[in-house]
């Protein structure tokens, strides 16, 4: 690494870093100044390395790593660092090209090569299955790469406060002003100075704001929460915007049950060539519209699907799989809790021509149950849960008779932990296919395939 390069590295690392650790350090009896080697990364912001025998997590550090860093916490199987300052860095990092790095508290892979960012992903992958599923015997496919490593964002949240617009500082509710996120698509970008120009009209308290992006051309809606009431007078700054700026098409303001619109609030997601979704936008959707394709792409090809299953789809949101797997297969059945998710889901299904699914706004369990009681059978699952997973539904699962369960998880740990469950149950891991939608970021998604 050249000696410049090295040195904004240096300066930014020690500055961010060490804002994350001083309020601990002053808290703590710190210990002296130690020496340390960063071997590997954690699944999280945290850098790993030894001293003693005892594993020291370091945030924002990378493998290969030295840096001199105080104990800030000491816990029974290891202890969190501060650093104190970056004595050698390693050939894995790299100078951050966005001018947030060191404040806001977001992408806390940045500092780390794209190639060292995947092998960790992979790692954590592979780490999880075996040392907390106890799983073995399965096909570990290299991970993929996001189609693109910056600029890939197509919705973004950012904090309002005091008509202050931006994310997070780490670890803290103080917002970082931003102009522009180098991971999110350029028309968001666009539409970051109209939203604060908005912002600062509105009488109406804002929580926070998401920027949405569709795939057709001029899809830019943007998602309001209030904090309080609507103030009445708000209305014509909200006709404005919609109305006289080009680089907003849609405003959706929201808290709780009440929700107003403006414009047009709807945006096409594109699935296959002939087969894409009107979502409103405020329902969830995909943030990687590139990286969703891969991953559509993956599961349609390891489920083999045919005109004879019938497939139970848990988790499905506004149809992001169904759809397509609806066009391969004999009926779908899924489950959703979430209502707008269910509302949007049905009338893509409609616009495409798609009649075979039904749809079910439930909680996944109590769905599960009912379905379980009327003694119903499906040839294939599939379910793509929340971070926090599926716990609980295992034995349910195994109910149905599936011959091939197809799991898409955004969270390693959890997903290691239903498998194993589902292994416990007569389900066999036959193939794991990592996935990466969110470059800079310690995310990574997976798709897990087990067979009986």
């Amino acid at each position: 690494m050249a000696f410049f390069a090295f040195s904004a590295v240096k300066d930014q690392y020690e500055t961010s870093v060490f804002a994350l650790c001083l309020a601990s350090m002053t808290q703590t009896n710190a210990k002296s100044e130690l020496s340390l080697e960063i071997d590997a990364l954690s699944y999280g912001p945290y850098g790993i390395g030894r001293h003693e025998g005892k594993a020291v997590m370091v945030p924002h550090t990378a493998p290969g790593d030295k840096v001199a860093v105080r104990i800030v916490e000491s816990r029974e199987r290891y202890d969190v660092g501060g650093v104190v300052r970056l004595i050698t860095p390693s050939p894995a990092r790299q100078n951050p090209p966005c001018p947030y790095v060191g404040e806001c508290g977001g992408c806390s892979w940045q500092h780390l090569r794209y190639d060292t960012q995947l092998r960790a992903k992979q790692r954590s992958v592979e780490d999880a299955l075996r040392r907390i599923g106890k799983l073995d015997g399965f096909e570990l496919r290299p991970i993929i790469s996001s189609p693109e490593e910056y600029h890939y964002r197509r919705r973004i949240r950012l904090q309002a406060n005091a008509k202050r617009l931006g994310f997070y500082r780490a670890a803290s509710h103080e917002i970082v002003e931003i102009d522009s996120c180098r991971i999110a698509e350029d028309k968001l970008n666009a539409a970051i100075k109209s939203v604060r120009r908005l912002l600062e009209e509105l009488v109406s308290a804002i929580d926070y704001v998401e920027i949405v992006k569709g795939d057709e051309a001029g899809q830019i809606v943007v998602v309001a929460k209030l904090t309080g009431e609507f103030v009445p007078r708000d209305e014509a700054a909200c006709e404005r915007i919609v109305a006289l700026d080009s680089h907003v098409s849609g405003l959706i303001i929201h808290k709780g049950e009440w929700r107003r619109t403006w414009g047009q609030t709807a945006i096409s997601i594109r699935l296959e060539d002939d087969v894409g979704l009107i979502v409103d936008g405020d329902v969830f959707t995909q943030v990687n519209p590139a990286g969703n394709l891969i991953m559509l792409s993956e599961l349609l090809a390891a489920a083999g699907f045919n005109d004879n299953d019938r497939v139970l789809e848990l988790y499905g949101g506004a149809g992001n799989f169904t759809l397509s797997i609806a066009r391969r297969v004999r009926e779908v059945v899924t489950v959703e809790g979430h209502p707008a998710s269910v509302k949007n889901g049905k009338c893509s299904a409609q616009l495409n021509g798609i009649d075979n699914i039904r749809w079910i706004c439930s909680a996944v369990p109590a769905a599960i149950q009912r379905l379980n009681q009327r003694h119903e059978h499906f040839s294939k699952i599939v379910l793509d849960p929340p971070r926090t997973g599926a716990k609980g539904i295992e034995t349910s699962l195994t109910s149905f008779g599936a011959q091939k369960i197809l799991y898409i998880s955004c969270n390693p740990s959890t997903l290691a932990r239903d498998l194993a469950a589902l292994a416990k149950h007569g389900h066999k891991l036959t193939l794991v296919q990592p996935i990466d939608l969110f470059p800079h970021t310690f995310h990574v998604e997976a798709l897990a395939v087990m067979t009986r």
